[in-house]
């Protein structure tokens, strides 16, 4: 029983993704991250940049974005399920690493991520 054990996370990288609606920027298509070089990976849905334009503008509210995953398998085809999540700005995702997903595209406006690599250090 570790319930009264500390858990010590290491974070890898840190980085910001930006997706526009300009072809192969609109997405990050299906992966798994890290190449099994990290434990998971966090995901912070970031706010509408006001800064460089107007928000009906930058928006992508209606316009694609959110996150797929593919995770288990669905019983009666055997296939991967799949799980879509319309995301909005300050949404957190906590990606194991072992699960393919992807930022789904938009075709308006920009969108802007908070992606946090992490390790479970060894005890």
């Amino acid at each position: 029983d570790r319930s009264g054990d500390a858990i010590k996370v290491k974070r890898l990288m840190t980085f910001i993704t930006r997706y526009t609606s300009a072809p192969n920027e609109n997405a990050l298509l299906k992966h798994v991250d890290g190449a099994g070089k990290v434990d998971g990976s966090v995901v912070v849905a970031l706010p509408v940049d006001r800064w460089t334009g107007p928000e009906e503008v930058n928006s992508f509210e209606g316009h694609g974005g959110g996150l797929t995953f593919w995770d288990g398998k669905s019983r009666p085809l055997g296939r991967p399920q799949e799980i879509q999540y319309d995301t909005r700005s300050g949404d957190l995702a906590f990606i194991d690493r072992a699960v393919w997903h992807q930022a789904n595209p938009i075709t308006k406006g920009t969108r802007w991520a908070l992606v946090i690599f992490y390790k479970v250090a060894d005890s």
